[in-house]
Formats: structure tokens, C-alpha cells, sequence
């Protein structure tokens, strides 16, 4: 069911030209043992460089999850950098923080 509904946003972020803000990517990692993770996420509210976006990832390892989260993104010409708030679908892990970063180029 989890997964189900990770499809149906991921389907909806492609089509929809109402969901323009939005963005989704999936990767499959080698470690071993080989998992993957995927996401889905929408801006809600952007001024400038800074964004917020709330979104969904699911994760194979180390344990299958579903995670809604909040994210705070700072994106600028030659760098960005976010902060994330989540919290697992109940019965899984507590919450989550994390702090992003990267360059472009």
C-alpha cells in the first residue's frame, strides 16, 4: 500500500502541469546489499532563493519505510543547501533532521 501510494504521487508529479514545483528521482544503490530510495516532493512556498517543500520518500534498507517530510531549501547559482525535517509512518523510527548540501556546475 505504501508503495502504491509513493507510485501514485510520483505518476502525479510527472503529468501534472498543476504540480509544476514539484520534483521526484529514485536511486538504486549497490552497497551491498543493494537498495534503493525514491521521493517526491512539491514547493509550497518559494521567495526568491529560499524554498519550502513537503514530500514523501520510501527507502528499502535498512528497513522498508514510507516518510512524509518537510524541507527548507536555500538554492543559489553555484551552491544549495537544505534542511529536512521527517517522521517515519508510525510503528517505524522516531523523527528524522538532516542537512543537505551541494554544489552547481
Amino acid at each position: 500500500m505504501r508503495l502504491a501510494i509513493l507510485g501514485l504521487t510520483l505518476t502525479a508529479l510527472a503529468c501534472g502541469s498543476a504540480l509544476a514545483g514539484g520534483r521526484a528521482a529514485c536511486r538504486v544503490v549497490y552497497g551491498p546489499p543493494l537498495w534503493g530510495v525514491c521521493y517526491a516532493e512539491e514547493v509550497v512556498w518559494q521567495a526568491g532563493p529560499v524554498e519550502a517543500a513537503v514530500g514523501v520518500e520510501a527507502r528499502t534498507w535498512p528497513e522498508a519505510q514510507v516518510t512524509p517530510y518537510t524541507l527548507i531549501g536555500l538554492y543559489l547559482e553555484g551552491w544549495w543547501a537544505t534542511l529536512e525535517v521527517a517522521r517515519p509512518l508510525p510503528g517505524v523510527s522516531p523523527w528524522r533532521w538532516a542537512i543537505g548540501a551541494g554544489v552547481r556546475w
